[in-house]
Protein backbone atom coordinates (compact mmCIF):
# COMPACT_ATOMS: atom_id res chain seq x y z
CA UNK A 1 0.00 0.00 0.00
CA UNK A 2 2.69 2.29 0.88
CA UNK A 3 4.72 1.31 -2.45
CA UNK A 4 1.28 2.29 -4.55
CA UNK A 5 1.13 5.57 -2.40
CA UNK A 6 4.58 6.30 -2.74
CA UNK A 7 4.39 5.48 -6.76
CA UNK A 8 0.96 7.53 -7.32
CA UNK A 9 2.77 10.64 -5.21
CA UNK A 10 5.49 10.55 -7.48
CA UNK A 11 3.12 10.04 -10.62
CA UNK A 12 1.01 13.11 -9.43
CA UNK A 13 4.08 15.53 -9.03
CA UNK A 14 5.09 14.71 -12.61
CA UNK A 15 1.95 15.49 -13.73
CA UNK A 16 2.02 18.72 -11.88
CA UNK A 17 5.39 19.71 -13.29
CA UNK A 18 4.13 18.51 -16.86
CA UNK A 19 0.77 20.74 -16.42
CA UNK A 20 3.21 23.87 -15.25
CA UNK A 21 5.62 23.42 -18.33
CA UNK A 22 2.46 23.00 -20.82
CA UNK A 23 0.90 26.08 -18.95
CA UNK A 24 3.79 28.40 -19.67
CA UNK A 25 4.56 26.77 -23.17
CA UNK A 26 1.46 27.86 -24.20
CA UNK A 27 1.35 31.47 -22.39
CA UNK A 28 4.55 31.79 -24.66
CA UNK A 29 2.83 30.73 -27.81
CA UNK A 30 0.10 32.76 -27.21
CA UNK A 31 2.02 35.99 -26.58
CA UNK A 32 3.76 35.61 -29.59
CA UNK A 33 0.80 35.15 -32.04
CA UNK A 34 -0.75 38.40 -30.57
CA UNK A 35 2.31 40.95 -30.12
CA UNK A 36 4.80 42.03 -32.51
CA UNK A 37 8.30 40.77 -31.69
CA UNK A 38 10.19 43.60 -32.39
CA UNK A 39 8.48 46.44 -30.92
CA UNK A 40 6.79 44.07 -27.90
CA UNK A 41 3.07 45.98 -28.93
CA UNK A 42 0.13 43.88 -30.06
CA UNK A 43 0.29 42.73 -33.78
CA UNK A 44 -1.92 43.21 -36.68
CA UNK A 45 -3.96 39.92 -35.58
CA UNK A 46 -4.11 41.28 -32.45
CA UNK A 47 -5.73 44.51 -33.90
CA UNK A 48 -8.39 42.67 -35.51
CA UNK A 49 -9.60 41.16 -32.73
CA UNK A 50 -9.46 44.38 -30.56
CA UNK A 51 -11.40 46.11 -33.38
CA UNK A 52 -14.43 43.31 -33.59
CA UNK A 53 -14.90 44.23 -29.85
CA UNK A 54 -14.69 47.80 -29.92
CA UNK A 55 -16.82 47.77 -32.40
CA UNK A 56 -19.62 45.44 -31.19
CA UNK A 57 -19.65 47.81 -28.01
CA UNK A 58 -19.96 50.82 -30.11
CA UNK A 59 -22.66 49.07 -31.80
CA UNK A 60 -24.53 48.74 -28.71
CA UNK A 61 -23.73 51.84 -26.94
CA UNK A 62 -23.78 54.18 -29.89
CA UNK A 63 -21.05 55.69 -28.57
CA UNK A 64 -18.31 56.43 -31.18
CA UNK A 65 -15.11 54.79 -31.73
CA UNK A 66 -12.18 56.69 -33.06
CA UNK A 67 -8.93 55.19 -35.18
CA UNK A 68 -5.58 56.68 -35.99
CA UNK A 69 -3.32 55.35 -38.13
CA UNK A 70 0.22 56.39 -37.95
CA UNK A 71 3.29 56.10 -40.51
CA UNK A 72 6.42 57.21 -39.78
CA UNK A 73 7.58 59.63 -42.37
CA UNK A 74 10.45 58.59 -44.85
CA UNK A 75 11.19 55.68 -42.81
CA UNK A 76 13.00 54.09 -46.06
CA UNK A 77 15.62 56.85 -46.08
CA UNK A 78 16.26 56.74 -42.33
CA UNK A 79 16.78 52.84 -43.33
CA UNK A 80 19.51 53.42 -45.89
CA UNK A 81 20.98 56.49 -43.83
CA UNK A 82 20.94 54.91 -40.79
CA UNK A 83 20.81 50.87 -41.07
CA UNK A 84 17.89 48.33 -40.41
CA UNK A 85 19.60 47.69 -36.88
CA UNK A 86 18.94 51.85 -36.01
CA UNK A 87 15.41 51.22 -37.93
CA UNK A 88 14.47 49.02 -35.57
CA UNK A 89 15.06 50.83 -32.55
CA UNK A 90 13.70 53.55 -33.89
CA UNK A 91 10.60 51.50 -34.17
CA UNK A 92 10.79 50.41 -30.59
CA UNK A 93 11.17 54.21 -29.96
CA UNK A 94 8.23 55.30 -31.47
CA UNK A 95 6.06 52.58 -30.15
CA UNK A 96 6.92 53.21 -26.85
CA UNK A 97 6.38 57.31 -27.31
CA UNK A 98 2.72 56.06 -28.61
CA UNK A 99 2.52 54.04 -25.79
CA UNK A 100 3.41 56.69 -23.47
CA UNK A 101 0.32 58.73 -25.01
CA UNK A 102 -2.22 56.54 -24.37
CA UNK A 103 -3.87 57.40 -20.86
CA UNK A 104 -6.73 55.17 -20.37
CA UNK A 105 -6.78 50.98 -19.93
CA UNK A 106 -9.01 50.83 -23.04
CA UNK A 107 -6.99 52.60 -25.26
CA UNK A 108 -5.04 50.16 -27.90
CA UNK A 109 -2.17 50.29 -30.39
CA UNK A 110 -1.04 47.89 -32.49
CA UNK A 111 1.84 47.80 -34.98
CA UNK A 112 0.37 48.12 -38.49
CA UNK A 113 2.59 47.08 -40.63
CA UNK A 114 6.13 47.78 -41.39
CA UNK A 115 6.39 51.24 -40.16
CA UNK A 116 2.88 51.83 -39.47
CA UNK A 117 0.59 51.80 -36.19
CA UNK A 118 -3.12 51.62 -35.52
CA UNK A 119 -4.60 53.20 -31.81
CA UNK A 120 -7.93 52.36 -31.25
CA UNK A 121 -9.46 54.96 -28.85
CA UNK A 122 -12.84 53.80 -27.26
CA UNK A 123 -15.81 55.80 -26.40
CA UNK A 124 -13.78 58.90 -28.07
CA UNK A 125 -14.65 61.65 -30.38
CA UNK A 126 -12.69 63.69 -32.61
CA UNK A 127 -11.87 66.03 -30.84
CA UNK A 128 -10.65 63.56 -28.12
CA UNK A 129 -8.64 61.87 -31.05
CA UNK A 130 -6.96 64.91 -32.38
CA UNK A 131 -5.64 65.72 -28.97
CA UNK A 132 -4.48 61.87 -28.51
CA UNK A 133 -2.51 62.67 -32.05
CA UNK A 134 -1.10 65.94 -30.96
CA UNK A 135 0.31 64.04 -27.62
CA UNK A 136 1.72 61.41 -29.62
CA UNK A 137 3.31 63.96 -31.48
CA UNK A 138 4.75 66.08 -28.86
CA UNK A 139 6.20 62.28 -27.60
CA UNK A 140 7.84 61.86 -30.17
CA UNK A 141 8.98 65.32 -31.22
CA UNK A 142 10.89 65.28 -27.57
CA UNK A 143 13.02 62.30 -28.33
CA UNK A 144 14.00 63.72 -31.05
CA UNK A 145 15.74 60.37 -32.99
CA UNK A 146 17.84 62.00 -35.84
CA UNK A 147 16.83 61.76 -39.48
CA UNK A 148 19.03 63.75 -41.96
CA UNK A 149 17.18 62.65 -45.07
CA UNK A 150 13.84 63.32 -43.54
CA UNK A 151 11.60 66.43 -46.21
CA UNK A 152 9.73 67.33 -42.80
CA UNK A 153 11.88 67.88 -40.01
CA UNK A 154 15.69 66.89 -38.86
CA UNK A 155 13.92 64.11 -36.81
CA UNK A 156 11.75 61.51 -36.68
CA UNK A 157 8.36 62.29 -37.48
CA UNK A 158 4.81 61.07 -38.04
CA UNK A 159 1.69 61.22 -40.51
CA UNK A 160 -1.12 60.23 -38.93
CA UNK A 161 -4.96 59.66 -40.22
CA UNK A 162 -7.72 60.37 -37.50
CA UNK A 163 -11.30 59.10 -38.36
CA UNK A 164 -14.00 59.49 -35.71
CA UNK A 165 -17.82 56.50 -36.29
CA UNK A 166 -20.46 54.71 -34.65
CA UNK A 167 -20.05 51.37 -35.60
CA UNK A 168 -23.63 51.47 -36.70
CA UNK A 169 -22.65 53.48 -39.76
CA UNK A 170 -19.62 51.90 -40.73
CA UNK A 171 -18.02 48.94 -41.40
CA UNK A 172 -14.62 47.65 -39.76
CA UNK A 173 -12.79 47.40 -43.16
CA UNK A 174 -14.59 50.83 -43.89
CA UNK A 175 -13.43 52.94 -40.87
CA UNK A 176 -9.71 51.19 -41.37
CA UNK A 177 -9.73 52.15 -45.37
CA UNK A 178 -11.07 55.44 -43.97
CA UNK A 179 -8.08 56.58 -41.68
CA UNK A 180 -5.76 54.91 -44.15
CA UNK A 181 -6.97 57.43 -46.66
CA UNK A 182 -6.86 60.15 -43.95
CA UNK A 183 -3.17 59.14 -43.28
CA UNK A 184 -2.05 60.04 -46.94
Amino acid sequence: LLMHLAVGSLGLFFIIIAGRKLITAYETIHHQALFDTLTQIPNRRYFNQKIETEFSRSQRSGIPVSIIMADIDYFKRYNDVYGHAQGDACLRQVADAILTALGRPADFCARFGGEEFIIILPDTLAHGAFHMAKKIQKNLHDLRIPHKRSKVQPFVTLSMGIVTKTASKTTVSRIIKMADIALY
